[in-house]
């Protein structure tokens, strides 16, 4: 008995380990940059990547890309696409560095920018995913299977009647969905309407982004086969894969949240009138993060995201804005100018902004995935953000906010 308690203890403690060790192994790229100043170029490697997710929910991942980007710049490059789950690139791309600045007599100077840390190299990793879901394909391949031997000893007849059947059903469902839904064909004939690059975007999954800081410090190595003489290398580092973030100032202040956090700006209008104490409060959205969990379990429900921002004045909604659904994402951003809601006046009324995550699914049930209200009664970090921006008009606070 001492034995086979001392094997079972044994047995259980490395499963244990095992499964620990497994949780544990996050999602890595692989990335070389060669600074050559004398080509005034940077070359940035993309070696690989490792620990990436095989499916998303009930769908199997095609294959996976990377972009990569100079931050601040307008150079991106884009990796050919890879269907393993530890995929190797070793592809190589070219950013140039040379600035051209004009002189007094009309003459332009080529020079080379810096690197002083005031640039970044950012690599994205994105998930293609299949046409069909996991279940239901391998469903499908089992039925089609059985139906082999009945569809052979059945004639032409049966055939023909089970076709008349089926467009009649076909029909009969149509007319159903033409009463309750609109008009038919309205969604294939959206689906028509998009264009190539939309119906590939619309398949992608960001996993994750690694930010490098080009910084001389990090240069400590002489390439392999260098292009010049005076070519400095990182070396082949691999950085773990991190949700996209704006790096706009108060972004280091945010919190994780399973369910999900924003980065949003607020800002008071500064009054034309000097006797009036302030103006109208602008609420502009910036950036939504989600947590894999998050985006895993909305891919499993096949539903669609969006994001509304109210205004509620003394408890009833005066004014809203609401994005675009979108498809479970670990990072997406929006365009602030465009994303935005504004209070007027809010000083001395019972004024706040109302926020919230949203998902809907394909039957158009709504399921509120969390919220948050930033007014001047409101505690935390929430109500900190209204009060800065009415204390420095004109000044953008712009913090991350996670939801309830």
């Amino acid at each position: 008995m001492a034995i086979a308690r001392i094997k079972s203890f044994i047995d259980t403690s490395l499963k244990n380990t095992t499964l620990n060790r497994t949780a544990n192994l996050e999602p890595e790229i692989g990335i070389k940059i060669v600074h050559s100043p004398a080509s005034k170029a940077l070359y940035v490697t993309v070696i690989g990547a490792r620990h990436l997710p095989q499916n998303f929910g009930f769908t199997r991942v095609n294959s996976y890309v990377v972009k990569v980007k100079l931050l601040p710049g307008k150079e991106k490059f884009e990796t050919t696409p890879k269907n393993e789950s530890w995929p190797n690139w070793n592809e190589e791309f070219t950013f140039p560095l040379s600035k051209e600045t004009k002189s007094k007599f009309g003459k332009t100077k080529i020079t080379e920018e810096e690197i002083n840390g005031s640039k970044f190299i950012v690599a994205t990793v994105y998930a293609v995913l299949e046409d069909k879901p996991l279940i239901a394909t391998e469903k499908k391949d089992s039925e089609n299977e059985k139906k082999k031997g009945e569809s052979s000893k059945k004639g032409k007849n049966s055939q023909v009647t089970k076709g008349a059947s089926s467009v009649q059903e076909s029909s009969k469902n149509n007319s159903l969905l033409t009463q309750f839904f609109g008009k038919p064909g309205d969604k294939e004939k959206s689906g028509q309407q998009k264009t190539a690059r939309e119906r590939i975007f619309d398949k992608r999954r960001t996993l994750g982004a690694a930010t490098v800081k080009l910084d001389p410090s990090s240069f400590v190595s002489k390439p392999v086969k260098p292009k010049n003489p005076s070519d400095v290398s990182t070396g082949e580092v691999w950085w773990p894969l991190k949700p996209i973030s704006s790096g706009i100032s108060g972004a280091e202040e945010r919190r994780e949240s399973k369910k999900g956090q924003v980065e949003i700006s607020l800002c008071q209008e500064k009054s034309e009138k000097e006797d009036e104490t302030g103006g109208n409060l602008v609420l502009s959205l910036i950036k939504l993060r989600c947590s894999l969990q998050t985006m895993h379990e909305h891919e499993a429900l096949k539903g669609q995201l969006y994001i509304k921002m109210s205004v509620v004045d003394g408890g009833i909604v005066t004014h809203f804005w609401k994005s675009d659904r979108f498809s479970p994402t670990i990072s997406i951003s929006f365009p602030p100018d465009m994303a935005r809601v504004v209070a007027k006046n809010p000083q001395g009324k019972d004024i706040s902004f109302v926020v919230k995550f949203v998902s809907k699914n394909k039957i158009g049930k709504k399921t509120a995935i969390g919220h948050f209200v930033i007014g001047p009664d409101v505690e935390g970090s929430y109500g900190e953000q209204w009060k800065q921006a009415l204390a420095k008009p004109g000044q953008q606070i712009t913090k991350w906010q996670p939801f309830e």
